[in-house]
């Protein structure tokens, strides 16, 4: 104990920036073994705070947890090792990780909310500047440390700072981070509802009309017409933020999925600057000689190439799903005849993961229960939202239906008033409580998870757009059309189905 109340206190010193008083150098590994717990309880702890409550556990935040702190004893080898210190390994790897608590507790999660503050604020220069702050911070940390260790070599100890640094921040760059607490649906708590019993939900009013197609032609087109989409993508613009966006219309059923994808088409390449940069994959059978179709294999495909198109360490994804959803969170892809495969959270998680790999993104699942998503995509470089909580139904799709709630409110509405996707999930949100009850409907409940750091990265790109006017919507099948009335959700409530 007296060795970790040492170490800790080394630790702590260190985050201050005061050298080390080497009270427990010597320590062995349990001392390491023990920080590596009270690692795992802290990083607890805060993830609660930050939660609130409802709340459940994550056992997949611990892997992270346990990769930080290995990393952390590879920056403590490197410390020691040119140092000529190779005896005091576990003692320096035990200091840096003692910093790694404190360094968390006392100067990145306060960054980490004052940055969330700022960027709902869109004051995107200062959301980065505390973001290189808190960075620089560690970096300072481990030239302490080295510093110490090496009193009368200061380039060498600049030099172990850089190499530590390298080894144990650089990574989390990229690398996948979970907390070890998440957000619990209200409905946890209770008791649990009966679910439907067909695996994804169908219309419950009659199809739409539209044509029919040759099967075997279809697939046979398919490599051709994708290729084609993906050979259009325009190139990356240097020193710029590029936001590329897919959009993805997964049942063909009906009319208002394709709507949804082709107005999003234009929307983000008219207003938000995305011209060239826009893939509309989507289920319809008036668009199976034009356009690729909604599949996991063509999504996982077009993701690569945009990885391989844009700039992944700068440009954004916006990636757009909508189509009817399960219970057992599972997204509807249909074009009957086509046998096709349906969609779950792994399965979006899998098709992300591309090489290069991109790091920011902003994923949108509009679906029925598609807030059983959130969990699987979230992270550190990710915004997501979904159209409904992981137990509800979303509404507005159906025959009778031009866009879903969820697309009016957010695509339509929110996205015509601001560039902010926070902003405009905050009007959509609002726009759709106010339509269900005037219908008398159960609240869809519609999700977001953010972060700092993929809030800085929007700011940074909308600060970039040039002025344009809103786009106004019309069903794809009918460009004349005028834009839907604001009041029609309301109006129409009772005349459109669940999703």
């Amino acid at each position: 104990m007296n060795a970790f109340a040492a170490t800790l206190l080394d630790g702590l010193r260190a985050t201050a920036l005061r050298p080390p008083r080497g009270r427990a150098i010597t320590a062995a590994g349990g001392t390491f073994v023990a920080l590596v717990v009270a690692y795992l309880l802290v990083s607890f702890v805060i993830a609660l705070v930050d939660t609130g409550v409802p709340w459940r556990f994550e056992p997949a935040g611990i892997p992270t947890v346990l990769a930080d702190s290995l990393l952390t004893l590879l920056a403590g080898w490197l410390l020691a090792v040119l140092g000529g210190r190779r005896e005091v390994v576990w003692g320096t790897a035990g200091i840096l990780l003692a910093a790694t608590i404190t360094t968390a507790l006392f100067v990145h999660w306060p960054l980490a909310h004052i940055q969330l503050a700022l960027a709902r604020s869109q004051h995107g220069f200062a959301v980065l500047l505390l973001e290189l702050v808190g960075r620089a911070w560690w970096f300072l940390v481990l030239l302490v440390v080295a510093h110490w260790l090496s009193p009368r070599r200061l380039r060498l100890a600049l030099a172990g700072a850089l190499l530590a640094f390298a080894v144990s921040a650089a990574p989390w760059w990229w690398l996948p981070q979970s907390a070890m607490v998440a957000a619990a649906d209200p409905a946890e708590a209770s008791a649990p509802q009966p679910e439907p019993e067909a695996p994804v939900d169908a219309p419950e009013s009659g199809d739409d009309d539209t044509g029919t197609f040759d099967a075997e032609q279809v697939l046979y087109d398919q490599p051709r017409l994708l290729d084609a989409a993906l050979a259009s993508l325009a190139p990356q613009t240097p020193g710029k933020v590029d936001l590329y966006v897919v959009a993805f219309a997964g049942d063909g059923g009906e009319n208002v999925f394709r709507n949804e994808a082709e107005y999003a088409e234009r929307l983000f390449g008219q207003r938000f600057d995305a011209a060239g940069h826009v893939v509309v994959l989507e289920n319809h059978p008036d668009t199976v000689e034009t356009r690729p179709l909604a599949t996991w294999t063509a999504l996982q495909r077009t993701l690569q190439a945009i990885a391989r198109t844009m700039d992944p360490a700068e440009d954004v994804l916006l990636l757009y799903i909508t189509t009817h959803g399960s219970a057992e969170h599972q997204l509807l892809v249909d074009l009957d005849p086509l046998p096709l495969d349906q969609i779950e959270p792994g399965d979006l998680v899998d098709a992300l993961k591309t090489t290069p790999a991109m790091r920011w993104k902003v994923l949108v699942v509009n679906a029925c229960y598609s807030g059983g998503f959130v969990d699987a995509l979230r992270d550190d470089s990710t915004m997501v939202i979904t159209s409904a909580r992981a137990d509800r139904t979303s509404f507005g799709c159906g025959a009778d239906s031009d866009i879903t709630w969820f697309g009016k409110a957010f695509l339509v509405d929110a996205l015509n008033r601001t560039t902010s996707f926070r902003d405009a999930f905050g009007l959509a949100q609002g726009s759709i409580r106010a339509w269900e009850d005037a219908g008398g409907e159960e609240h869809s409940e519609p999700q977001i998870a953010s972060s700092p750091s993929i809030e800085a990265r929007l700011a940074t790109w909308q600060r970039g757009l040039p002025a344009r006017p809103a786009v106004p919507f019309a069903p794809a099948a009918s460009a004349d059309v005028e834009s839907v009335d604001a009041a029609a959700p309301a109006a129409q409530v009772r005349a459109r189905t669940a999703r």
